[in-house]
């Protein structure tokens, strides 16, 4: 599929959102990048149980101590040279 220039895409703003809700592939240029319009699903906003459940257990770590604290710049990166 070839991709729009910028003007083509804001010129045809309407057509491009509906491929998109249609599932078809969408990609726009800008200069030498490319970018693709993609539909999100609400589904795709939302945390999901198991991501909720990770999220529980780092704070709890977190509570517990169980994770880095990093007060300044040096203690930065005195951690990233220990690994």
């Amino acid at each position: 599929m070839e991709a729009l220039s910028v003007r083509e895409y804001r010129n045809n703003l309407a057509a491009s959102f509906t491929k998109a809700d249609n599932g078809e592939q969408v990609l726009i240029r800008r200069k030498n990048e490319i970018y693709a319009l993609v539909k999100v699903g609400r589904e795709d906003l939302m945390i999901t149980p198991e991501l909720q459940a990770r999220i529980d257990k780092a704070r709890e770590e977190i509570k517990s101590g169980k994770c880095v604290t990093l007060k300044s710049s040096e203690d930065i990166d005195a951690y990233f040279d220990s690994l």
